[in-house]
């Protein structure tokens, strides 16, 4: 949310006029209007009167310019005389002369005719005819035929957008027009028709039965049964019809009660339903009659005349008959006409079973989980995961093994400790899920960067695996129908029906039977209503009687009659201009006052001065000259929607005027419509026009929404790559780190390894085998070898370990003498003496060498070799990298499900991140869409677009001439390319009366990838009222373009950048901004000083890149990344940032100023030969990094944001004058300082940009700090074990009051005087109290250490006073409080109060700064919210007083105890309210391309 704190701009509109603030984004010319009442139906004012033209026709020319509410529109066509719809379907605009007119320009600029500009634009289906189960609440602002659930292929609805008009406000007050909406009205009306058919099946089947003649009366029993079974249905029906209509016009008293209109609403569904199935009933029991007729002819007789084929058929058939007559009257009716009607009756069997096939739709919750589902699949497509060898179960179980894998285990905790550590204590699942999709996300910005050849390319679309995936996920939904574009007026019939026709039953999926019930009834409806429309058009478009060419006689004889009534003028015909016709208007020049001329002129205002049209007269043949005679002629033909026809004679040598002495003249009209007449039609012609328009934008909208799944799912699907990666690189990391302290390189080599040793040891059958049995024989008298175990009496004991003693000795075996048999055996030496004893040994699985000593069996004695132990390699050992393969197996199956529901969260994770920013561009198309937008509505370059505009929503309403402007690319640099040359168009109205939209065509050239738009009411686009957004212009996306969109290079110079440089919530801007603008594309990175405090443990790949003079000392230059962003850091070897702290010196302003200049110089640097590059944009934040602004920036433009306008005015000043853009973090705040002398004279350049939170961290669904994970969806829940783990943290006792939570820095910003008194006024009100927050004053902290004492006497368990940093505590009270204080003197923009409202927790604040910005009274700002496409979901207060503290927390105290069920609605509302900075990047994305056009 953008806006500038001012009036429009000097010079932006004419002396006198007055203009609105332009707001950033996507809604400057909406809310330029916002001043205006939003008329719905209000033509545009006339100019002034024209030349000669009498002040009281003018007078009452502009009091007939605004309409007053039409009457409740009517199903297929308001009458017209004896012709409906007449005004749309024929030529409507200005009349065609039959002698030779000459056109002009009318008074004041206005054409003289609209009728070739008004092509409505291209749009699916009337709404009318829309088979929704839910219509949006009349006068609501929303989608005519909007159904309350879109279906899996449309967007989530957007908070506010059923309530926007073009300026974001729903229409109220007199104004709107009260009547039920026009869909429902002919929902009902075609319910109430299908009724009165079911009778019509009575008299179908007793003419079926009686026909035969000879029926027995078996049949016609039967007969009558069905007949009146359909009798009595029909009866129920349309009682049920009457009365939920009389329910609706009842409702029209109170539009706004959107819960009564959707239940009735949902009573018409239910009605619609059970029509349905009494129609198949009703069917049914007449082809059991039918199959008991013998004759064939007269079941065929029988069967068209109830339908046979369907309900759908006898629809069409009996709307077909009933027109008959209308084509029977001499003039057969056009062919085109007739046929769209045929095709309609034809095409209603196949509406009717395509529709009964259609599947339910899926929920946007639904189809989020099928998406995550998905992703799994294309992340396989895009990245295998890492196959894991399961080791073989005799692995698993060998006890070395477990050992591995147990410190394995052991080392991938410590690093994931380490991990949580860096990330501020967040949990594992969560910390690996935001690693995850933080990774994700950094590798898509480096793939496009790397794809842009080293420049930030455009985001790219969804992979082809994710389009097919999502595709895949809609192929059970009905194909799309788009009606065709509706011509002009007067230049042909509409489309065939045929154009109209559903997809094949075959494509979608089946319906439950009610919904198919439904949905066959809604196509019957569309089919009818198609079918009716199509009557009236062949009807409207039939020849008229021509009008009677005159005779010299009659001519003369009517010259004669005037001549002696003293007229100067009369008419042919006689009787009056007949609209449609051609008429003739004679003038007496001679006897009037105009002086001799050969150039006569007629001004002709049709329908009170409305439009005007200049044409020339010619002299009139067949009536003498001379004698007071001199005859002058002009033939028109009068438009069908004339109601009134004024007109002057003008001379156009001298200039002179007759008017009729200041009366004008008027033609007479015969058979003209009534004024009332032509209004209506007006009305109806703009609504159908406003429903065309809305189901254009709304199948748009569901193909945009699929891009958006597809690029969700592609992020998922990489997020579960980035995922994997990671894990398996963990996992891997751990295995290998325990193998390498068993296998380390010297192994073999260090240790004499044998397998036996004569007259010592022998591994009988040979050496040991890994994970097998071996036998280990021992002489314990070795003889002359002087070793061995001779004085061990008590028996002989061998320990053994292996790999070199890892994990020290693994057994310790007693060994056993051997029988002479067994020693020969065993070929092992018997002489000298020897004594062998031997025993079986389990060789270690994963064992290489085998280590071992002996000992008698009181280890008193011990043969160790000579201290070099006995070593042993083992046959078969597993390699090092088998060993790897064999842990990272085993911990990978080990983790696999809990590594699943991490990868999933992840996924999850992604796709709303995506969702998020795809519907806050939704919500900003949704506002502009109201006054503009284009056909197609997604252009593509080398096409040409239609561009519609309606002014009446804009600073241009009323004004005589619309212009619009349209540039190319952004203003980006299209110098050689003259096919990107600005070109102007004049926009003419779409619709006759100059209602509504008005219309340009602008042809798109091939390498334009951008449309920018602004408007005017003059050709020079400027000295007038000028429309562009406040000098941002309109954008609209091109598609397909041959040049590559043309990205930013932004660099943030500042001294704050969280997490690593954070004090205040500058830090937090600067990332979080940086990255929200990187992630559209754009090539970002931050620099800032290098400070001995940060923690560098938090940034990535830092090296150290080169070093540069400056000051009078070398500057280190190091690179990092940090959250994603590219960071550069300036480190001087004068230690000016080697002091231990970011802020508190003494000498801050000189160590910022020589950080300042060290980047400018690094940035020239940059920009030359070997460089990275010029910066197109320098962000600047602060006084601290203000000298950058006012510096040496090359050709580079400079944004410079005010954080806090109370330190460093005079630095700021000079960079407000220098800067070509400035902005601050909130639009209260910057009208608030716009009086500051730094920023008055800077006013132009001042916008106020909100800031937001990042949901990364704050999000209820996944925060470690909480005991239970919750959405908007189980608020309750999740609050009730936040508020229960609070009171157990904190010792408050347990009860069912309200928790009122601050977190805060306890300084006099703050409030601190307000945060005592609420205190008490909590507890007095019987709730409990909790602060967290510390004081830098030890004054002021002394006054909270007694107030926290004072209280605990008072009100022991019902308060807690914390005064420590302790960030997990302050999550939890974010969700356990119920309410949330923020009393702040002043407050630029205020982080807490989002991250409140993100948690469910309802704000208490002080009207000021951005606090205004973000919260909206429930009891006041009803409005104030409306205009921002926002809902109410606080409590506020102005003042500094107690009592002003006391009106707000009572009030919210109040509801909580009284009114539990608005409670809970409130907190769904602020938790689905959007904090994000995914709308604050986009505006300043539009910021950062007004700089560089400066």
């Amino acid at each position: 949310m953008m806006q500038q704190p001012r009036p429009l701009q000097s010079g932006r509109a004419a002396a006198g006029a007055v203009a609105q603030r332009p707001i950033v984004g996507a809604s400057g010319a909406a809310a330029s209007a916002s001043a205006l009442p939003p008329p719905l139906l209000a033509t545009a004012t006339a100019a002034a009167a024209p030349s000669g033209v009498s002040s009281g026709a003018a007078a009452g020319a502009a009091s007939a310019s605004v309409l007053a509410a039409p009457p409740p529109p009517m199903r297929g066509g308001a009458p017209l005389g004896s012709r409906r719809g007449m005004a749309t379907r024929r030529g409507a605009g200005a009349p065609r002369s039959s002698s030779m007119p000459a056109r002009g320009g009318g008074a004041g600029g206005v054409p003289p005719s609209t009728a070739a500009a008004a092509a409505p634009p291209a749009a699916a289906p009337s709404s009318k005819a829309a088979a929704s189960t839910a219509t949006a609440a009349p006068g609501s602002g929303g989608g005519g035929s909007s159904s309350a659930k879109d279906g899996a292929g449309s967007p989530p609805s957007s908070p506010g957008a059923a309530t926007r008009s073009g300026n974001g406000t729903a229409p109220k007050g007199p104004s709107s027009p009260v009547t039920f909406d026009k869909a429902m009205a002919a929902k009902i009306n075609a319910a109430r028709e299908l009724a009165r058919r079911l009778a019509e099946e009575r008299g179908a089947a007793t003419a079926a039965a009686s026909a035969r003649g000879t029926a027995d009366g078996e049949s016609m029993r039967a007969a009558e049964a069905a007949s009146a079974e359909a009798a009595a249905a029909a009866a129920a029906q349309a009682a049920k019809a009457d009365a939920l209509v009389r329910a609706l016009r009842r409702a029209e008293s109170n539009r706004d009660s959107l819960t009564r209109l959707r239940a009735e609403n949902e009573a018409l569904r239910e009605l619609l339903l059970e029509v349905a199935a009494d129609k198949d009933a009703a069917r049914a029991r007449m082809e059991a009659v039918l199959s008991s007729l013998s004759d064939q002819t007269l079941v065929e007789r029988a069967k068209a005349t109830v339908g046979g084929g369907g309900a759908a058929t006898a629809a069409g058939a009996s709307a077909a008959t009933a027109a008959a007559p209308t084509f029977a009257t001499g003039t057969a009716a056009p062919t085109s006409a007739a046929k769209k009607a045929t095709d309609a009756t034809g095409a209603a069997a196949s509406a009717a079973a395509t529709a009964a096939a259609t599947a339910t739709a899926a929920t946007a919750g639904e189809v989020e989980t099928q998406l995550v589902a998905a992703s799994a699949q294309v992340a396989e497509s895009l990245s295998p995961s890492k196959a894991a060898v399961a080791p073989p179960p005799e692995a698993l179980q060998s006890e070395d093994v477990a050992i591995s894998l147990n410190q394995a285990r052991a080392v991938l905790s410590a690093v994931q400790q380490a991990k949580e550590a860096a990330a501020g204590g967040v949990g594992g699942k969560e910390a690996a899920v935001k690693d995850a999709v933080k990774k994700m996300e950094q590798a898509a910005v480096k793939k496009e960067k790397e794809a842009g050849g080293g420049a930030a390319a455009a985001p790219s679309g969804a992979s082809a695996a994710a389009t097919a995936a999502v595709e895949t996920l809609h192929a059970g939904e009905p194909a799309v129908k788009v009606k065709a574009p509706a011509p002009a007026a007067g230049t042909g019939a509409a489309a065939p029906v045929a154009q109209k026709k559903a997809a094949p039953a075959a494509a979608a999926a089946p319906a439950a039977p009610a919904a198919a019930a439904a949905a066959a009834a809604a196509a019957v409806i569309e089919v009818e209503v198609e079918v009716e429309e199509a009557v009236e058009e062949a009807a409207a478009a039939a020849p008229l009687p021509p009008v009677p060419e005159p005779t010299a006689a009659q001519l003369q004889e009517r010259a004669r009659a005037a001549t002696a009534a003293g007229k100067l003028v009369f008419v042919w015909p006689p009787e009056g201009g007949l609209v449609g016709r051609p008429a003739r208007i004679y003038y007496n020049r001679a006897r009037g006052p105009l002086p001799p001329s050969n150039k006569l002129q007629m001004k002709v205002g049709f329908n009170k001065w409305e439009e005007i049209a200049l044409f020339d007269m010619e002299p009139a043949q067949g009536l003498a000259s001379g004698g007071g005679q001199d005859w002058w002629v002009l033939g028109v033909e009068l438009p069908l929607e004339t109601f009134r026809f004024d007109y002057v004679i003008m001379d156009a040598a001298s200039g002179a005027v007759d008017n009729n002495g200041w009366k004008d003249y008027e033609l007479p009209l015969a058979d003209a419509p009534s004024e009332d007449e032509v209004m209506a039609a007006r009305a109806e012609a703009y609504e159908r026009f406003d429903q065309d328009r809305r189901k254009l934008i709304e199948e748009e909208e569901k193909r945009l929404w699929r891009q958006v799944e597809s690029k969700a799912l592609d992020a998922a699907a990489a997020a579960r790559v980035e995922f994997r990666k990671r894990r398996d690189a963990e996992l891997l990391a751990a295995a290998r780190q325990v193998v390498a302290d068993r296998r380390k390189a010297d192994l073999f080599a260090a240790l004499p390894a044998a397998d036996s040793k004569a007259g010592v040891y022998a591994w009988c059958g040979g050496p040991p085998r890994a994970g097998a049995r071996a036998f280990l024989a021992y002489n314990k008298i070795q003889g002359g070898q002087g070793g061995g175990l001779p004085h061990a009496g008590s028996g002989i004991r061998v320990h053994l370990g292996y790999d070199n003693w890892w994990n020290k000795i693994s057994q310790a075996i007693d060994l056993s003498p051997l029988a002479p048999e067994d020693v020969a055996a065993k070929g092992l030496a018997a002489g000298g003496g020897a004594q062998w004893w031997g025993c079986w040994v389990d060789v270690p699985y994963s064992a290489a060498v085998l280590n071992f000593v002996f000992s008698d069996r009181e280890q008193r004695m011990w043969d160790n070799n000579g201290q070099r132990d006995f070593h042993t390699k083992v046959a078969g050992a597993h390699s090092g990298e088998e060993l790897v393969d064999m842990l990272y197996g085993a911990m990978k199956k080990d983790s696999a499900e809990a590594d699943k529901e991490v990868e999933d969260r992840a996924a999850l994770r992604a796709v709303r991140k995506v969702e998020a920013k795809g519907l806050t561009m939704r919500k900003r198309r949704e506002v502009v869409h109201e006054f503009l937008y284009t056909v197609p509505l997604s252009p593509k370059s080398g096409q040409v677009v239609d561009v519609y505009y309606r002014p009446e929503a804009t600073m241009l309403r009323g004004r005589p001439e619309i212009w619009l402007r349209a540039s190319w690319n952004r203003g980006a640099n299209n110098r050689g390319a003259p096919e990107l040359r600005p070109l102007t168009a004049r926009l003419l109205p779409c619709l006759p009366g100059g209602l509504g939209f008005y219309k340009a065509s602008v042809p798109v050239p091939a390498t334009a990838w951008g449309l920018d738009l602004s408007f005017s009411d003059s050709e020079a686009m400027g000295g007038g009222f000028l429309d562009d957004n406040g000098g941002l212009e309109y954008h609209v996306p091109v598609e397909a373009s041959a040049k590559p969109r043309q990205m930013l290079k932004i660099v943030h110079v500042a001294v704050e950048m969280a997490p690593i440089a954070k004090v205040g919530g500058m830090g937090d801007v600067v990332t979080a901004l940086g990255r929200a603008v990187q992630e559209q594309g754009h090539d970002v990175s931050v620099m800032l000083p290098k400070y001995d405090c940060i923690n560098y443990d938090l940034v990535e790949d830092l090296v150290q890149e080169g070093t540069f003079s400056w000051g009078g000392t070398t500057v280190r230059v190091w690179r990092g990344g940090v959250e994603g962003l590219d960071t550069v850091f300036l480190e001087p070897e004068n230690g000016m940032f080697w002091v231990g702290c970011i802020y508190g010196r003494n000498n801050d302003a000189q160590r910022f100023a020589f950080f300042c200049g060290a980047a400018l110089q690094y940035l020239k640097n940059q920009a030359g030969p070997g460089g990275r590059g010029a910066a197109d944009i320098i962000h600047c934040h602060d006084w601290q990094s203000a000298p950058v602004a006012y510096g040496d920036r090359g050709q580079a433009k400079t944004v410079f944001t005010i954080h806090n306008l109370s330190y460093g005015a005079d630095l700021i000043g000079r960079a407000m004058q220098a800067c070509q853009v400035a902005t601050t973090v909130s639009p209260t705040y910057a009208r608030e300082i716009a009086g500051h002398p730094s920023v008055a004279a800077h006013l132009n350049k001042l916008y106020g940009v909100l800031n937001g939170i990042d949901q990364d961290i704050w999000d209820p669904s996944e925060d470690p700090c909480l005991p239970l994970h919750y959405s908007a969806d189980n608020v309750a829940a999740g609050k009730e074990a936040a508020r229960k783990a609070l009171r157990q943290k904190l010792g408050l006792v347990a009860a069912d009051v309200p928790i009122v939570g601050c977190v805060t820095r306890l300084v006099a910003q703050k409030g601190i005087h307000l945060i005592k008194h609420a205190a008490w006024r909590t507890l007095e009100r019987g709730g409990q109290f909790v602060l967290l927050g510390s004081a830098p004053d030890g004054r002021v902290q002394g006054e909270f250490n007694a107030l926290r004492d004072q209280l605990a006497r008072a009100y022991p368990d019902r308060a807690a006073l914390i005064f420590t940093y302790d960030e997990p505590l302050s999550h939890l009270i974010y969700a356990g409080s119920d309410m949330f204080l923020v009393p702040s003197m002043f407050e630029p923009c205020g982080l807490t109060q989002m991250i409140a409202m993100r948690y469910g927790t309802i704000p208490v604040v002080r009207k000021t700064g951005g606090l205004v910005d973000t919260v909206y009274d429930v009891d006041h700002d009803e409005d104030r919210a409306r205009l921002k496409g926002m809902d109410t979901n606080g409590f506020s207060f102005e003042g500094t007083d107690f009592a002003g503290m006391d009106y707000a927390l009572n009030r919210a105290l109040s509801v909580w105890y009284s009114d539990r069920a608005l409670w809970q609605s409130l907190r769904r509302r602020a938790m689905t309210q959007d904090w994000s900075w995914n709308s604050p990047a986009l505006d300043y994305v539009e910021l950062y391309y007004k700089a560089l056009k400066s």
